[in-house]
């Protein structure tokens, strides 16, 4: 899974502070990188690799079962 996010400014004019923001998921990254070229400020935002933790808990209920 990827996972598209962008970096958003939260906080004050005293505190600066940026975080990551999820703005869409997918099991495919190109369509991903496809939007995020697409848009005005293509640097400010980024496409993640995601470990998906759904599957990892179903592997381990098999074992356990």
């Amino acid at each position: 899974m990827y996972s598209l996010e962008r970096l958003v400014f939260q906080g004050t004019g005293r505190c600066p502070q940026y975080r990551w923001k999820q703005f869409a998921v997918c099991g495919r990254r190109v369509p991903l990188d496809r939007v995020r070229i697409s848009q005005r400020n293509p640097e400010n935002w980024r496409v993640v690799f995601m470990p998906c933790q759904i599957e990892d808990v179903m592997k381990n209920l098999q074992r356990i079962a």
